[in-house]
């Protein structure tokens, strides 16, 4: 049912379609231009093919905007351009034909009645013959911009055509020998000119800004919007249903150009009927912006003739910023489209602050709540990408599109849509509400945000988001609201300035709630830099901040220990030891924090825990004490952890030098499968060192993979001769490198725990 509703929306609105096209042509006698250009002299209309040459001699290659980037590139734009400094126009006679011009064109481009439609010279260009620049599209300069005026000098010229596109359809547009040519087209419209034959094309270029228009311009059909206003009832429905409906626009808009008043074409007549049905409807509406990617399957033209870029065929990258020029993938309407195997729609940005300003969204949008008059299919994209058939997948197409949107949803899930769409907003709203004394309104909206709360928040999740929250959450008075209002955030969001709030949420709903509450640690060795302020912090607030404190510091160690532990497993002996030693500095930091609290048990469970009998585990102790000063270490009870490490690095040491003719090696614990036992047999024996070994395939890959991952000084190679192939394993002298460098590194290490070294380094 919702999806014929949404389909009935678009028909409806197709046939709200304005009166205007988005490009219109003018023309008009040449008599009030009187144009001069320094180096030239007046120009005489029609322009000689003589006086064109010279303007030629005096341009240069004009050059075009990608990204932040200026660049000039003849494959590209191939045309002269003659600096504005140089020309000079009569504007009082220009404008007794450009006016009346203009406003006809206002009219063609179906621009409301009432507004002024004004040119702001940008250029002046000469095609030579050969010249052309390629498909492209405009960037809108400033927030009044809305397309672009082409005024093409009457010359005698072949080729150089003029061509506009958009949702599929294309105008092109010639000059004339005797007249001025007056071509307007929308700023997202993708156009081009053809390379010039014979003859020269002179052009004005300007920007078209619009002025003095009301949000009003249309007048929709009452009929119409009843209509609509019938079918967004019915697409909202009773809840549980669809919360938004987003109605895709035919034109697109920068951030700084979305504005009710500069609707293009179509647009503004549908817009208009739309958001007066919305408003019968009892349903909020903004503008917005949406990013559409779709994947379809495709296939390949039979035949080729250009080079194949990343987008396609002939095609440039869509790169684009507010002064830059756009270039499209020209190549990908090439391709044969198939099936839509995948959609999706993305809410960019909206006008959703009272001041009429864009505020960043980033919300993707379900499918059940999206519709438009013109599928994106039927529409050039920005970019598209093909893969072709690579075995399992292939044969398809990406494409993106940028389009404006209409959104609307109903006013009594106002709080629910707006919230979901910006997580801070919310939080700001719900405490104006408080402040206000409307408590219970209060927990009502905040009530709303618990089915999405944790997905709007993970993309946006900041410091200073969890302080609102927790703001929030004390303020609502609510144990359940204040959980979910928490929930989404980890212990490495958690800063000093937070010991206050948390101190009042544990006073307000006990320890047990904030046990449950504590925020989890997506990332054990984050926040670490902080643990011991914020422990200072929350001390510093009593009972209920020694408390919060506590809960905080436990939760961390048993992610720490966990991280450890996990560290201990794995395999490479270069990842194990770098693991271990990153867990240092956050473990140190706990047992600072434990100290600060007098948190003895605590104290003591980490360094029981480190002065286990274990090799491995000694380098991470190490690392911790090598992230605390010495003179500190008695009083956080770490001296015990030198103690205990300093007898292992004595044990060490005191071993043998290993002697050169010894090449034993011992093979880590792990599989015990009758290879890994003769592997072992091998690496034991102190005067072997070549083993020559008849193995399969799959046996002679697990040999490879018990020497790699372990870091073995063992190289290994297959002679592939006889069957089976044979493997012939070396001992190398990178053995006794490691052991030195092993044997240095202990040694260094007793200094540091003997306390001969006063200031330790950090060690990589």
């Amino acid at each position: 049912m919702t999806v014929d509703v949404r389909d009935r929306i678009g028909v409806l609105l197709t046939a709200a379609a304005g009166r205007g096209s988005f490009s219109a042509v003018q023309t008009a006698p040449a008599d009030d231009l009187v144009l001069e250009v320094r180096g030239v002299g007046p120009v005489e209309l029609p322009v000689s093919e003589e006086q064109a040459r010279q303007l030629c001699a005096l341009g240069r290659s004009a050059p075009y905007g990608k990204g932040d980037q200026t660049l000039v590139d003849p494959t590209v734009r191939n045309t002269w351009e003659i600096p504005t400094s140089r020309v000079k126009i009569d504007k009082r006679r220009w404008a007794k034909t450009l006016a009346p011009v203009l406003e006809r064109l206002r009219a063609d481009l179906g621009l409301p009645d009432g507004c002024t439609l004004e040119a702001e010279l940008h250029s002046m260009l000469v095609y030579a013959p050969g010249q052309f620049f390629v498909r492209h599209q405009d960037s809108e300069k400033s927030d009044e911009m809305v397309g672009s005026l082409v005024v093409t000098l009457p010359s005698a010229f072949t080729g150089g055509a003029l061509e506009v596109e958009h949702r599929g359809e294309t105008t092109s547009f010639r000059g004339s020998k005797k007249k001025l040519s007056f071509v307007a087209f929308y700023s997202d419209c993708r156009h081009q000119i053809k390379p010039v034959k014979s003859g020269y094309r002179v052009v004005l270029t300007y920007d078209l800004v619009l002025r003095g228009v009301s949000a009003a311009g249309h007048a929709p059909d009452a009929e119409l919007v009843e209509e609509l206003a019938r079918c967004l009832e019915i697409h909202f429905g009773e809840p549980p249903g669809p919360s938004r409906l987003v109605y895709l626009l035919d034109h697109e808009y920068t951030q700084r150009g979305l504005s009710w008043s500069r609707l293009k074409g179509d647009d503004a007549a549908r817009v208009s009927a739309l958001r007066m049905a919305a408003e019968r409807a009892r349903c909020e509406a903004v503008l917005a912006l949406v990013d559409v990617h779709e994947t379809w399957s495709a296939m390949e033209p039979e035949a080729q003739h250009s080079w194949r870029g990343r987008y396609g065929y002939g095609g440039w990258e869509d790169d684009e910023d507010e002064d830059g020029d756009s270039f499209d993938s020209a190549g990908s309407d090439e391709y044969e489209l198939d099936e839509l195997l995948e959609s999706t729609v993305t809410l960019d940005s909206w006008l959703g602050r009272p001041d009429g300003g864009v505020e960043k969204v980033g919300l993707i949008i379900g499918e059940d709540e999206v519709c438009a008059s013109t599928p994106s299919g039927d529409m050039i994209p920005r970019a598209s990408e093909y893969e072709g058939y690579m075995g399992n997948w292939g044969n398809t197409l990406d494409r993106w599109y940028h389009r404006g949107a209409l959104v609307a949803w109903p006013t009594r899930l106002d709080f629910a849509v707006r919230a979901e769409a910006s997580p801070s907003w919310a939080l700001d709203a719900l405490v104006g509400r408080l402040r206000g004394g409307d408590l219970a309104t209060a927990r009502a909206d905040a009530a709303t945000v618990a089915p999405f709360w944790g997905q709007s928040v993970a993309g946006v999740v900041t410091t200073s988001l969890f302080t609102k929250a927790m703001r929030t959450a004390r303020l609502l008075g609510e144990p359940a609201t204040a959980a979910m209002l928490l929930k989404p955030f980890r212990l490495e969001q958690l800063a000093p300035s937070h010991a206050k709030a948390l101190s009042a949420l544990a006073a307000d709903h006990g320890e047990e709630w904030t046990r449950r509450r504590s925020p989890y640690a997506a990332d054990p060795m984050a926040g670490a830099a902080s643990l011991q302020r914020l422990c200072v912090g929350l001390a510093a607030c009593g009972e209920p901040g020694t408390s919060v404190a506590l809960i905080l510091l436990r939760d961390r160690w048993g992610w720490l220990r966990t991280g450890i532990e996990d560290a201990l497993r794995l395999s490479s002996p270069s990842r194990r030891a770098a693991s271990l030693a990153d867990l240092g500095r956050p473990v140190a930091a706990l047992v600072e924090g434990a100290t600060i609290l007098e948190a003895a048990d605590l104290v003591g469970q980490v360094t029981a825990f480190l002065c286990q009998d274990d090799g491995d585990l000694c380098d991470c102790a190490i690392e911790v004490l090598r992230a605390v000063p010495p003179s500190q270490w008695p009083g956080t009870s770490l001296d015990v952890v030198a103690v205990h490490c300093r007898g292992w690095l004595e044990k060490r040491l005191a071993r043998p030098l290993r002697s050169p003719d010894d090449w034993s090696v011992t093979l880590p614990r792990g599989c015990s499968c009758p290879d890994c036992g003769a592997l072992s047999g091998f690496l034991a024996e102190p005067a072997r060192r070549v083993f020559e070994w008849p193995l399969a395939k799959d046996r002679r890959r697990h040999v490879h993979s018990r020497i790699d991952s372990a870091e073995l000084p063992i190289s290994h190679q297959t002679r592939r001769k006889g069957s089976p192939y044979t493997l012939v394993l070396t001992k190398t002298s990178a053995l006794f490198e490691q052991e030195a460098r092993a044997r240095k590194r202990h040694q260094a290490d007793l200094a540091l725990v003997s306390g001969r070294v006063a200031v330790p380094s950090p060690r990589r």
